[in-house]
């Protein structure tokens, strides 16, 4: 879903391999409760616990240069808790996938850095609000229309800001926490889960 344009695109894949992970992790732990929820409905405790571990462990590789945190086994944990997604799932399989995606573009752009990480992070949390509103609204919406959504505007905004914030930061342990603390005071997803 290519909404945003070819110049924020362009300039989200000329971001360095950290700032690109900083961007994919922001998503992700905006769209964190998307996938505790799932993991809460289908009673999946190791899963629940995990995301948050990686979660928490990608914030503290970010604000401590001097770690030694195995980056290939955030990797295999969280790949173990991705939804399969067939026919017969249920709508929170979707958003919960596309957490999953955001957080594993932000180990991926360190371990396995290609260029497009923050990208397909910047894609998957904007698809998570599409399908959002197609679902609530009963709908099927070309990118035009999504445009007068206030939900995709309120994404779109927000991804921008993103960008524009870490495209012109230091990297310093500062950054990551001021980040991570507004994060944290979100409490809600971009489509408005909230978890305790």
């Amino acid at each position: 879903m290519a909404i945003f344009g070819e110049k924020f695109y362009k300039m989200l894949n000329e971001l360095k391999p950290w700032q690109q992970s900083l961007f994919a992790l922001t998503l992700a732990h905006r769209q964190s409760p998307n996938f505790l929820l799932f993991a809460e409905v289908t009673e999946d405790h190791e899963a629940k616990k995990d995301f948050q571990n990686i979660l928490n462990t990608m914030w503290e590789f970010h604000t401590d240069k001097e770690n030694h945190i195995n980056l290939e086994n955030l990797l295999e944990t969280l790949e173990k808790h991705i939804p399969d997604i067939d026919d017969d799932s249920p709508y929170g399989a979707y958003p919960a996938l596309d957490a999953c995606i955001s957080l594993s573009q932000s180990i991926n752009a360190i371990v396995n850095h290609f260029g497009e990480e923050a990208e397909h992070a910047s894609s998957a949390s904007i698809c998570t609000v599409a399908k959002y509103l197609e679902f609530t609204e009963d709908a099927v919406y070309e990118d035009e229309e999504l445009y007068d959504k206030q939900l995709i505007v309120e994404e779109m905004d927000y991804q921008i800001n993103l960008l524009d914030r870490i495209s012109k930061a230091t990297r310093s342990p500062e950054f990551t926490n001021a980040l991570r603390k507004e994060c944290e005071e979100l409490g809600c997803s971009n489509i408005g889960i909230c978890i305790d």
